[in-house]
């Protein structure tokens, strides 16, 4: 841990935050174990990072249900009561007794990371883990530095404990993940449902739809820098700190725009000046519609380098930190020979390349059909349905 982030564990409002949270998290372990002893409700809770975000595999397996004549009352969490969420669903806020009420009470639970630790699921609950994207970097007990603590690999087991079914997009996933998690239940190898809008047939629609939104012409070129966080990364007051190597979005070629997408981890300390003048959309709901609005992607560890590949579209990777975070997290496959596009150390190097954007994809093209064929050969717009086929068993 670096002399920033011991600092920051060390700060009054790092510990007074640290005390508020545990004081909250004993009042809502009352109220839940409480809720335990009601019977249980003919309902379906959907949460996607705890709320931040209204998207991901469980909406869509969330509205894929919604189609379906289940008798199920149909529940997705959000963060803040401004979150809006799609028609047949009910909107329940993160922490709110309700919340609490419909984790101990919901028949099936669908989630993309840990429910909260109080949690323990009951007989009769069904809980389907979706995760949230295809690893490059090694989770769980893959990891062979001291990036993950034992308590992390503690929790993380006695997490996986609890699901039924974890949803898996490849072979390679179905190898990876349980083994990675603690997870010695059944696997759905149904491919990855938060990407079904990238095959579907609105896709045209929503890209249009969203360009306009951003203020994107359709003459421009969409660039989306989407870079993950750094667990080695903090800032003085311990939160995890915002990545950005791409400088200023005035430097792109004319014709060129550029979006920035902050990880959900840093999106706390997300700002204006963390875009440095890029459209700012970390906080826009959907990352897989920023997908189709976008026409090329920038990205460097982040599981979005699997998801982006369905659109076949042109994918760059800046890495200047690539030897620190490889020796940190460790690889699950070989990045610099097998990446379906060109690595650049500097920014500058690769702005130089977005016009080549096109011309360097048709030169990966081998490697990037060998990467779909990998990662994605489920992806056709129905992933969403066989999940639902498979754990509430009805046809639509």
């Amino acid at each position: 841990m670096n002399k920033s982030a011991v600092l920051g564990l060390l700060e009054p409002r790092r510990l007074f935050g640290i005390v508020s949270r545990r004081r909250a998290i004993v009042q809502q372990t009352l109220v839940y174990r409480a809720e335990r002893k009601k019977p249980l409700l003919e309902a379906a809770l959907f949460q996607s990072f705890e709320g931040a975000t209204v998207g991901d595999s469980p909406l869509q397996i969330a509205l894929e249900l919604a189609k379906r004549n289940t008798g199920l009352e149909l529940f997705y969490v959000v963060k803040q009561p401004t979150q809006q969420v799609p028609a047949g669903l009910s909107k329940v806020i993160f922490g709110s007794q309700k919340w609490l009420s419909l984790v101990a009470r919901a028949k099936y639970l669908t989630a993309n990371n840990n429910l909260p630790e109080f949690f323990s699921k009951r007989d009769g609950q069904t809980y389907v883990q979706t995760w949230h994207g295809t690893p490059l970097k090694r989770l769980g007990r893959d990891i062979e530095t001291n990036a993950a603590s034992p308590f992390y690999i503690a929790a993380m087991a006695r997490e996986a404990a609890g699901w039924n079914y974890l949803i898996s997009p490849s072979n390679y996933c179905t190898q990876i993940l349980p083994r990675a998690l603690g997870y010695q239940g059944e696997v759905l190898e149904v491919g990855y449902p938060r990407n079904d809008h990238l095959s579907d047939l609105h896709a045209a629609a929503i890209r249009a739809k969203l360009r306009d939104q951003l203020g994107v012409k359709v003459t421009e070129t969409l660039v989306l820098y989407a870079p993950t966080w750094r667990d080695t990364k903090r800032t003085s007051t311990g939160a995890w700190a915002g990545v950005n190597f791409f400088g200023s979005a005035s430097n792109l070629p004319q014709g060129f725009r550029l979006a920035f997408r902050g990880h959900n981890n840093t999106a706390k300390n997300n700002s204006g000046k963390t875009a440095n003048g890029a459209i700012d959309v970390t906080s826009y709901p959907d990352i897989t519609e920023l997908y189709l609005a976008a026409d090329i992607l920038v990205t460097d560890y982040s599981s979005s380098m699997f998801d982006f590949s369905v659109t076949g579209k042109p994918m760059m990777f800046l890495v200047p930190d690539l030897e620190e975070y490889e020796a940190n997290r460790g690889f699950y496959f070989d990045f610099r020979s097998e990446a379906p596009g060109k690595l650049y150390d500097n920014a500058e190097a690769l702005i130089a390349d977005l016009p080549k954007a096109k011309q360097i994809n048709a030169e990966y093209a081998g490697k990037y059909a060998q990467w779909r064929q990998m990662f994605n050969p489920l992806e056709d717009g129905h992933a969403a349905a066989r999940t639902v086929d498979k754990v509430w068993g009805t046809k639509a």
